[in-house]
């Protein structure tokens, strides 16, 4: 996994804050153990063991982020319902 600093935004989510939410929600799940739709190869420690990568939030950042870029993940947007309570009452002054 790479690091980089760039990222591609994918039309259907069609914002960064949007896009933002997606990918942090989708790396809690990925931390409690919910299995990746991408390929996924575990980074390496000092003695050539594989790290522990349950413990790695960068790790499943990285994930999500790519996840979400190739439009892997399903997301709902939310219908958002505007009620218009304003009345005008007229003031009368005496």
């Amino acid at each position: 996994m790479i690091q980089r600093t760039v990222v591609h935004v994918p039309e259907e989510i069609s914002n960064k804050y949007r896009f933002v939410m997606v990918s942090g929600k989708r790396c809690e799940q990925l931390q409690r153990g919910a299995y990746p739709k991408v390929e996924v190869i575990v980074p390496m420690n000092k003695q050539g063991q594989a790290q522990d990568a349950p413990k790695l939030a960068s790790f499943w950042s990285q994930v999500s982020v790519e996840e979400v870029e190739e439009s892997r993940i399903a997301f709902e947007t939310p219908e958002v319902t505007i009620y218009d309570y304003t009345t005008e009452v007229p003031i009368s002054v005496e």
